[in-house]
């Protein structure tokens, strides 16, 4: 191992969802390269990467298409500011995505990262009733989920990890029951757990709907809550459930989306 390197890291890194003072006995892995699937650290030793880098990296490391497109744009404009201003690939990707979308989601906004866009959507949903004349300013999630780790995201999320040192700074949510198939009791279908909760989610909406704006819910699967998984049928009640007390969903896919769940969208 490549003492040095983990050395300056300690000195001078601090790295995220880390307990640093584990490293002491346990030292961050040194990667040098990666290509495909695959890590190499320092000593040549590789590691499948199976948690795609975080969920990130879809088409494996070193992509030599990735890589050569980037490149080629970095020899004309590596960044300008959208406002104000606009250029050629982020028009087409624009257009591309728009394409792909459901019906009624023409346009795109951008963000750095999952909990950004996670932040973005809530409150592009209170914007929403907020232009209505509408005064709503909570949000319901489901238990044991994670929506990312800025404060709005973290006030949606549902585990304790990661929610409960910062739990005075956030912003009051509602929580529902979770689909969870896990939580099926003996002979109930994960479809009946699915129906369970959309019970629980429509009694909520009878009291509080005025005040909501918006259902946010991980479609399919809950990745950081321990990759639970829950009938399709859900996302589908929810829909119709959403609609009858005139509520928006956000559907957080930055864990499931792009094909993750074998169609582009999870929802």
């Amino acid at each position: 191992m490549d003492l040095d390197i983990i050395q300056r890291d300690l000195r001078t890194l601090w790295h995220p969802c880390t307990q640093m003072r584990d490293h002491a006995d346990d030292p961050p892995i040194a990667i040098r390269r990666g290509s495909g699937v695959w890590l190499e650290d320092v000593d040549g030793k590789r590691y499948l990467d199976a948690i795609s880098s975080w969920w990130v990296n879809l088409f494996g490391h070193a992509n030599p298409r990735i890589n050569a497109a980037i490149t080629e744009q970095l020899g004309q404009l590596e960044h300008v500011i959208l406002a104000g201003f606009t250029h050629e690939p982020v028009v087409t990707l624009s257009e591309r995505l728009s394409a792909l979308a459901p019906a009624g989601l023409g346009h795109c906004f951008y963000a750095s990262d999952g909990s950004s866009a996670v932040e973005i959507a809530l409150k592009m949903s209170f914007h929403f009733w907020r232009n209505k004349g509408e005064t709503r300013t909570r949000f319901i999630s489901l238990a044991n989920s994670y929506h990312g780790e800025t404060l709005g995201a973290l006030a949606v999320g549902d585990v304790a990890l990661y929610k409960e040192t910062y739990e005075p700074l956030l912003l009051r949510n509602i929580t529902v029951p979770s689909p969870d198939a896990y939580l099926r009791e003996p002979g109930e279908s994960e479809a009946e757990v699915a129906r369970r909760a959309i019970a629980a989610l429509e009694q909520t909406l009878e009291r509080h709907a005025r005040e909501v704006c918006a259902v946010i819910v991980e479609p399919l699967v809950q990745c950081a809550g321990g990759m639970r998984m829950h009938d399709p049928v859900y996302l589908s009640l929810l829909r119709d459930a959403c609609d009858r007390y005139h509520v928006h969903i956000i559907a957080d896919e930055i864990a499931v989306g792009f094909g993750r769940t074998g169609t582009l969208f999870a929802c």
